[in-house]
């Protein structure tokens, strides 16, 4: 099956905090949408602050990606990783495609 288009939450003025879960990204704040599996991280930047609704002058610092790592006979736990460049935006699809419980990918703005 190939895959276009992932469904992406994006939580925003909150927190990143350390939980027995794992890595939780708490808000209030969120905002869900569709994106493309080809997007840049300049284009994904640029649309999450058009989503969010944030100042023009206001700019993102960085993008958060949320994803559970399985290790055998222990609970899901979740970690998490900075969106640092188009490779970077390509592994978060990767993770997501190849992990079916994932209803849709997390980030933190």
């Amino acid at each position: 099956m190939c895959h276009l288009t992932a469904y992406i939450c994006v939580y925003y003025n909150g927190e990143i905090c350390n939980t027995n879960e794992g890595i939780t990204f708490i808000s209030n704040n969120t905002k869900n949408f569709m994106v493309n599996k080809a997007i840049t991280l300049t284009q994904l930047l640029k649309l999450v602050h058009q989503k969010i609704n944030i100042e023009p002058h206001q700019h993102i610092e960085k993008l958060h990606f949320r994803f559970p790592i399985f290790e055998p006979g222990q609970p899901y736990m979740y970690t998490c990783f900075i969106l640092g460049d188009d490779a970077d935006v390509r592994q978060m699809f990767n993770i997501f495609y190849n992990n079916p419980t994932l209803p849709f990918m997390e980030l933190f703005a």
